[in-house]
């Protein structure tokens, strides 16, 4: 596990909570559930944890992790072309912010996207194009089973 990077932030989202525990979000939702982490409400369904309890808990968790020295900070120059580093969680997060903007895109602008792609570049942006939506549907996929899962944990839960 790689030591936790500094905040400027006294609370982080679900998201990075599991980021900075190294652990899956049903675990989390138990560490919660167990009263070993507080969550805070946040806006819609989502919560919110203190950095500094996470810091403690993922000392208990990653006890080996914890007593080893910290890692020296690198700050990246920006002349040159070093590129940080997401987990891949996170690395999806981001790709579906950037890409999930195509709800403004009207026929219009596409067709005008076509009018003006030169015929070098049609086979470049047609094969990136089908790369993304493979990936997309990939996800979509993983997204629907672990949905039913969740469903069918969720029943096997209310009825007992």
């Amino acid at each position: 596990m790689q030591p936790t990077r500094p905040t400027r932030f006294s609370f982080v989202d679900e998201g990075e909570a599991v980021r900075r525990l190294q652990v899956d979000r049903e675990t989390l939702l138990e560490l919660v559930a167990n009263k070993r982490l507080r969550a805070y409400p946040g806006v819609g369904k989502g919560s919110f944890f203190r950095v500094s309890d996470l810091e403690t808990l993922a000392a208990e968790l990653h006890p080996a992790v914890a007593e080893a020295p910290a890692a020296p900070v690198t700050l990246l120059n920006p002349t040159n072309n070093a590129r940080r580093q997401h987990d891949p969680a996170y690395k999806v997060h981001l790709r579906l912010l950037a890409d999930l903007k195509w709800y403004d895109l009207t026929d219009a602008d596409l067709q005008a996207y076509i009018r003006e792609l030169h015929p070098a570049a049609y086979e470049k942006q047609r094969s990136n194009v089908t790369s993304v939506i493979e990936r997309l549907n990939r996800l979509v996929t993983l997204m629907d089973e672990a949905a039913a899962q969740w469903r069918s944990q969720g029943e096997g839960a209310s009825k007992e």
